[in-house]
């Protein structure tokens, strides 16, 4: 969805995370998961602030690399006859939230791609 050269402007850098592509992948994934309404198209007044959001977001998964490698939601597991479920609903929103960057978070907020009211 965006290209490293973006992603370098963006930052004001000349270097791109060694696994970008990896990154932009579960960072789109990620913000798909909380997201309430499309992505805006490229000729959408939001889409240049949906795609900082995103560059937000790959940052914020390169500077918290554990994020990648422990799921921490859905899983379930298992020790002897002890067992535990991931697929509480609650657990599984909690745990997704605490992996989106703040910055994201309030880009996101403020373009309406989150809805915040009452179901």
């Amino acid at each position: 969805m965006i290209t490293e050269t973006e992603y370098e402007v963006y930052f004001g850098s000349d270097t791109t995370p060694s696994n970008f592509t990896r990154l932009e992948y579960l960072a789109l994934k990620l913000i798909k998961s909380i997201i309430t309404s499309d992505i805006p198209a490229e000729t959408d007044d939001n889409y240049q602030d949906f795609v900082n959001a995103l560059c937000e977001q790959i940052y914020f998964l390169e500077q918290n690399s554990d994020l990648l490698e422990d799921s921490g939601y859905g899983a379930n597991y298992s020790l002897g006859k002890f067992s535990e479920s991931g697929s509480s609903s609650t657990r599984q929103t909690s745990e997704i939230i605490k992996r989106i960057s703040p910055n994201t978070y309030t880009i996101l907020l403020d373009i309406g791609l989150l809805y915040v009211g009452l179901c």
